[in-house]
């Protein structure tokens, strides 16, 4: 099971990590392509590339879906984001159901990729923190299921990046912050899943991207009605992160032994100095 999951996690980084060079950058998007691979991690069904424009005064949510005449599963999903809003709280979050198609066959294991991309965050270039996260909400009776995911930053003005806006090839860029560490979780529940992970991030840019890449699978371990479906969900958020500049350390300890009222009129004795 370890070594199918790193061949998952090592397809996703793969379908990332490619740089090509594109035509002239359009308006910002949120990109959406669900791939499902089969147990050598060779892309055996896809859907078409899902391009939303983010409006509006609240979270924009992308519906997008996936099915395929010999693929195993099906799914609908959506994506919500706050690109548009130029917050510097960045969320980009994504929540699913899947179900089966009469070509599952648990004997030749496959595994859906969903890979998220919006390149129009803001940032102030101050130091924020990237945090990962997955999880699955509802399973089924004879199986189990496991999502796991990873995110990165990448900066979509870069020579050769290529836009979320593009329908015909992932978005990607030279990656500027993470990737993060792989997000688990599973049903049944381990205590042991690292269901979020985190990476430090600085000097973003302006716009950024955050690009998050999920992987689900279904392990047999019972009679599983072929009627079934799962939930799950996953997201990446962008913080930035405060360091406070600490007091002197005599100056610390007697701001603490002053009352209130002591310290207010301290104040003032020495402004009248």
């Amino acid at each position: 099971m370890l070594q199918r999951q790193l061949r998952w996690i090592a397809a996703g980084l793969a379908a990332v990590a490619v740089v090509c060079f594109a035509p002239a950058r359009s308006s910002a998007e949120v990109q959406i392509l669900v791939e499902e691979l089969n147990a050598s991690s060779t892309v055996v069904g896809s859907s078409a590339y899902t391009v939303g424009s983010p409006a509006g005064a609240t979270t924009f949510f992308q519906n997008f879906s996936y099915s395929s005449p010999t693929g195993q599963f099906t799914l609908n999903g959506s994506t919500g984001t706050n690109s548009h809003q130029g917050t510097l709280n960045a969320s980009l979050s994504t929540s699913f159901t899947a179900g089966f198609t009469s070509n599952f066959d648990p004997s030749q294991p496959h595994t859906l990729r969903i890979t998220i991309t919006d390149d129009k965050f803001t940032s102030n270039g101050a130091p924020a923190m990237l945090q990962n996260s997955a999880g699955v909400a509802l399973g089924f009776a004879g199986g189990s299921i496991q999502v796991d995911s990873f995110s990165r930053i990448y900066d979509p003005t870069a020579p050769g990046a290529i836009a979320a806006s593009s329908t015909s090839t992932l978005a990607d860029g030279p990656t500027s912050g993470g990737p993060t560490g792989v997000a688990t979780d599973t049903l049944p529940s381990d205590p042991n899943n690292a269901r979020i992970t985190s990476s430090d991030v600085s000097g973003l840019s302006t716009p950024y991207a955050i690009q998050q890449v999920i992987l689900i699978s279904v392990n047999q371990t019972g009679s599983i009605d072929p009627s079934s479906t799962f939930t799950g969900s996953a997201g990446a958020r962008v913080d930035p992160t405060t360091r406070a500049v600490p007091a002197p350390g005599g100056l610390a300890l007697g701001l603490i032994a002053l009352p209130l009222l002591g310290l207010r009129r301290t104040f003032r004795k020495r402004a009248a100095v």
